[in-house]
């Protein structure tokens, strides 16, 4: 027997990756909107869906702030226009903090978790007639940031709380400089001559007009542009990836996660404002997370077809920078649900990320995050595929997603695998193995699925990870498992 064989095992047969307090799964939804900000239904009524359908958690990604903002140049703080949606900032962030765990007190069998989803930045093209705004969608989650004040201090553009003094502060400010030639003609009486017949008269006149109005624009724009500051990455300007990695560094040094939401998702559209025309688009984006390190996901599933998690894709490349050392952690591909309500027969629960966890708390959720304890799930909301075994032995070890084995090179494995469903039916299934981006092994067969692949451990860190499907609504992506030796 070759070490690629495998033996197609009876049921029960697998051997367990874990003791008496083996992790369980807690099938969550992540990425979530309530009406706190642009969401349909109040937390009570997600809530209570979800506990009806069995979910176990919430991770809730309210909108942090969308305030988008243009000025002309050079006076931009003077002609802002500003449009806004409901956000947390705006809402109050130890408001929402109190609202999510009032209602995970009315609900306890559902774990509530507060989260934001952020727009780092956004940048301006085009002239003051035909505008094009970029970047609106090329957002991040953030989850375990739960102090209100350090919330309130992510750098985000548009976010008062992050900006900082530039030439532009200058600019900004000098018009301001109009209140003094303002009070002064107010204050100043001057005299004129007017002739009334064959008599001259002087008349001793303050310029009401005039000082009022220049006056008018100084208050004006100290009003608008007051305490004259800038953004860090303001919008007239595109920085590129900078502002995306600043917020990723800022919510590791608070202990929170992040997340990419919706790599290759796009948005674009046009609309007239009296003689403005403004249009927006933000392009896919998978190739960036490459370029973007110490974030801790990103979107692998969702509703749409993806390419980011095919065999050899940015996905897998990301992983073998990691297994090369070249990164210093790698990041789980999760299953985001972006729901705000039933537009588009959207419903909450077909897309879900399953933890794999010891206990049903925010603190064990977000730890099997960070850790890649976790698999991806796209489903119905009759009957989903569920991961019953994907462990890796050798030795005397075994390992589950997320974690590492080492091993001695020419160490003898067992690559694990078990595939059942929801309603312990019998579902067609397709089983992928991947190894290092490519196929290593394929079955086919029906649930409940057992399945074993032997190998043997490498010098060079190898990354194994599955990808199972039923049908066009079924399928399952597990976190990989790195296997190197010594």
């Amino acid at each position: 027997m070759t070490w690629a064989a495998l033996a197609v095992l009876a049921l029960g047969v697998v051997a367990a990756a874990r003791p008496a307090d083996a992790l369980e799964p807690l099938p969550a939804v992540l990425h979530v909107h309530s009406d706190i900000t642009t969401g349909d239904f109040p937390l009570e009524d997600l809530a209570r869906t979800a506990e009806q359908q069995g979910i176990e958690a919430l991770l809730l990604a309210e909108n942090y702030l969308v305030r988008i903002e243009y000025g002309v140049p050079p006076f931009r703080a003077l002609t802002r226009v500003t449009r806004q949606e409901r956000s947390v900032l705006d809402f109050g962030l130890e408001r929402y903090l109190a609202r999510v765990a009032e209602v995970r007190r009315q609900y306890p069998r559902v774990l509530l978790l507060p989260g934001v989803e952020v727009i780092p930045h956004y940048y301006w093209t085009g002239s003051p007639l035909a505008l094009t705004l970029h970047n609106t969608q090329k957002n991040l989650l953030v989850f375990g940031v739960t102090d209100a004040q350090a919330l309130a201090s992510l750098p985000v553009t548009s976010n008062r709380h992050e900006s900082i003094y530039t030439w532009q502060s200058a600019l900004e400010a000098a018009p301001g400089l109009l209140v003094i030639p303002g009070i002064v003609l107010l204050l100043t009486k001057r005299r004129r001559r007017r002739r009334i017949g064959r008599t001259i008269v002087i008349i001793r006149q303050r310029s009401w007009f005039s000082g009022v109005l220049v006056l008018g624009l100084g208050v004006l724009t100290v009003v608008r542009a007051w305490p004259f500051t800038v953004d860090r990455y303001p919008p007239w300007e595109d920085y590129g990836l900078a502002p995306h990695q600043a917020l990723i560094d800022r919510v590791e040094s608070l202990g929170g996660a992040t997340v990419w939401s919706f790599p290759e998702a796009t948005d674009a559209g046009e609309q007239w404002v009296g003689p403005v025309r403004v249009s927006w688009e933000t392009e896919p984006y998978a190739d960036d997370l490459l370029k973007t390190f110490r974030y801790t996901a990103l979107g692998g599933l969702y509703e749409q077809a993806t390419r980011v998690v095919d065999p050899g894709g940015a996905w897998d490349r990301l992983l073998a920078q990691y297994a090369a050392g070249e990164r210093r952690r790698p990041a789980w591909a999760i299953g985001e649900s972006g729901f705000h309500g039933l537009t588009a027969g959207k419903r909450l629960g077909t897309m879900q990320t399953v933890f794999l966890t010891t206990e049903k708390s925010e603190a064990a959720v977000l730890d099997a995050l960070k850790r890649g304890r976790l698999y991806a799930l796209s489903r119905t909301l009759e009957v989903g595929l569920v991961l019953g075994d994907f462990s890796i032995a050798g030795g005397e070890a075994t390992v589950i997603s997320g974690e590492t084995l080492r091993l001695p090179a020419g160490t003898p494995i067992e690559v694990r695998v078990a595939v059942d469903a929801t309603d312990a039916g019998s579902l067609p299934v397709r089983v992928t193995l991947l190894r290092n981006g490519e196929v290593a092994e394929a079955w086919t067969g029906r649930t409940p699925f057992r399945a074993v692949y032997r190998d043997a451990v490498e010098r060079r860190s190898v990354v194994f990870r599955l990808d199972a499907r039923a049908a066009a609504s079924h399928r399952l992506l597990t976190s990989p498992i790195f296997v190197t030796g010594s």
